[in-house]
């Protein structure tokens, strides 16, 4: 009897993301350089579509590392009172906040860098990989809804602290790990990196289905162009379970192949 394959496709068109720091950012960390803030939806404006079901709350950093969401719970309480899930994009977090952004969130996504020299060099942040560990460990404490996520080619498109922070976190009980992958991205001192080869980006993976006993997420944050489907066909090949934003040819090579696929339009995580 042939097993069928089961695999999830995201097609992310009813979350949206909100800021709350508007366009600013701290940190200015070397691949994004507050890029991507620019898309966002400030707190402050909550002007949020009519087909949203899902907002996922991030913004800019503070110089330790803080993504601010406490300082603006009360915008966001409202949005969980007008019925819509909440994805929690933070940063470092000591224990009180982990308690409070558990008491309201459905899922918690939280970047993990496994280097410390990726850590300074990238996020422009004096701070140790045992930070993110406690951090982590604090989420942990209140929910387990807490999703690590792991960029492939973080450091200017070099595999660095990945298969260190796939090492430190496959030592905990997980749901699922979302992987991303660096995305040269212009107006950024990175903005002239190369993307991942397709040889570190398959190591990775297969390392990480080898690693982890739990879900595996291709994440929407990864390359356009030529080489995406060859990203996605890398996660597939490795056993991922989420695919998110594939083209069409992926879709129709999944249906061909008799997958079982389910379709999702929010956040990868919900």
């Amino acid at each position: 009897m042939t097993i069928m394959r089961k695999i999830k496709v995201v097609n992310l068109t009813r979350t949206v993301p909100v800021s709350v720091t508007g366009t600013a950012c701290a940190l200015r960390c070397k691949h994004c350089n507050a890029h991507y803030l620019q898309h966002m939806i400030p707190v402050t404006n909550l002007n949020v579509p009519p087909f949203t079901k899902s907002v996922l709350v991030s913004g800019g950093s503070t110089p330790d590392g803080r993504v601010p969401v406490l300082e603006h719970m009360e915008e966001i309480k409202n949005l969980r009172e007008r019925g819509y899930k909440l994805n929690f994009h933070v940063g470092l977090v000591d224990d009180m906040e982990a308690k409070e952004i558990s008491k309201v969130a459905d899922a918690i996504s939280f970047d993990f860098v496994g280097d410390e020299e990726v850590i300074r060099f990238v996020y422009n942040l004096n701070k140790k990989v045992s930070d993110y560990v406690r951090t982590f460990e604090y989420l942990r404490k209140y929910t387990k809804k807490v999703y690590p996520h792991i960029t492939v080619g973080l450091n200017c498109g070099k595999v660095s602290h990945e298969f260190k922070s796939i090492d430190i976190l496959s030592k905990y009980s997980l749901e699922k790990v979302v992987f991303i992958v660096f995305i040269p991205t212009p107006g950024t001192p990175f903005e002239n990196c190369p993307t991942p080869s397709l040889k570190d980006v398959k190591s990775v993976f297969t390392y990480a289905r080898k690693k982890f006993m739990c879900d595996l997420n291709l994440g929407c944050m990864y390359p356009k162009g030529k080489d995406r489907d060859k990203i996605a066909m890398a996660a597939i090949e490795s056993g991922f379970n989420v695919i998110t934003q594939p083209s069409k040819k992926v879709v129709d090579f999944l249906e061909k192949e008799g997958y079982s696929i389910e379709y999702s339009d929010e956040c990868c995580v919900l």
